[in-house]
């Protein structure tokens, strides 16, 4: 596989087999590919791996990305390490963090869930915040368990402290 050391902003980027540090262009199209950084408007992956995408949309399918922020982020099959957008929508795949308005998963496996509205089907969450949750979903703390999650670790570290500072006194 050749490795491109930087692909300039080109009104579109086709890599297909490559591997790329810095990729910027108006559309990227990636195919069994790997870049460290892209930048587009439009990302398309198919069996590719990111390691930072900002774009105006990102569609996924089998690939991995670990930080893809974006105005609409859709992925199919694949794993995300984490996902900020307007609109989040995955489909069969796995994320530790998601942040958007409006999250729609579909049988995914998440870790932590921020967004206003969530429409889900036969998903997995460990910790959920929302405003509006449509759909079941299964979760370790929903916003409700989180609130009181934190609230319940900040008194127990705080009372730490006050102990600590106290005896510190003594001495």
């Amino acid at each position: 596989m050749p490795n491109l050391a930087e692909i300039e902003r080109f009104e579109k980027a086709d890599l297909a087999q490559e591997q790329a540090n810095d990729v910027s262009a108006q559309a990227v199209n990636m195919s069994q590919s790997a870049a460290k950084m892209v930048q587009t408007g439009s990302l398309r992956m198919s069996q590719s791996a990111v390691n930072s995408g900002w774009a105006e949309e990102v569609e996924a399918h089998i690939s991995a990305i670990s930080l893809a922020e974006a105005e609409q982020i859709h992925v199919a099959r694949s794993a995300v390490v984490a996902a900020r957008a307007n609109t989040v929508k995955m489909d069969g795949s796995g994320a530790a963090v998601v942040m958007a308005e409006t999250a729609e998963l579909n049988n995914t496996a998440s870790g932590v869930v921020a967004a206003t509205t969530v429409n889900t089907t036969g998903s997995r969450s460990l910790f959920l915040l929302a405003h509006t949750v449509n759909g079941p979903v299964e979760t370790v703390l929903d916003t409700r368990g989180v609130l009181l999650t934190g609230l319940s670790v900040g008194i127990a570290v705080g009372l730490i402290f006050i102990l600590r500072s106290l005896t510190r006194r003594r001495e």
